[in-house]
């Protein structure tokens, strides 16, 4: 087959080639899956601008940034078991 005729397919396609491969569905994420990466992008930000914040103001104070960690820190954990409680499962009871 020539080139020419290779690229006229392509561009039939779409550009996908001759043999158009298949698409990967999305995979379907839990919900705990999802509080974890609100709470990891969310907290992530909390982190650099907390960094920022303890860089940029003139008298640098190392324990006042590790404060502001900590703080951050506990509060993505109360954050995660708050969230947990709130949209928690109920799961059908046992049949005997």
């Amino acid at each position: 087959m020539s080139r020419q005729l290779k690229r006229q397919i392509g561009r039939a396609q779409n550009g996908r080639g001759a043999n158009a491969s298949h698409v990967r569905q999305a995979r379907v994420r839990s919900r705990e899956e999802r509080l974890n990466r609100i709470l990891l992008i969310g907290g992530g930000g909390l982190a650099v601008g907390a960094v920022l914040l303890a860089v940029l103001t003139p008298p640098f104070k190392p324990v006042e940034l590790g404060i502001n960690l900590l703080a951050i820190g506990l509060g993505l954990l109360m954050g995660k078991g708050i969230g947990m409680f709130m949209f928690r499962r109920i799961l059908p009871t046992a049949n005997k």
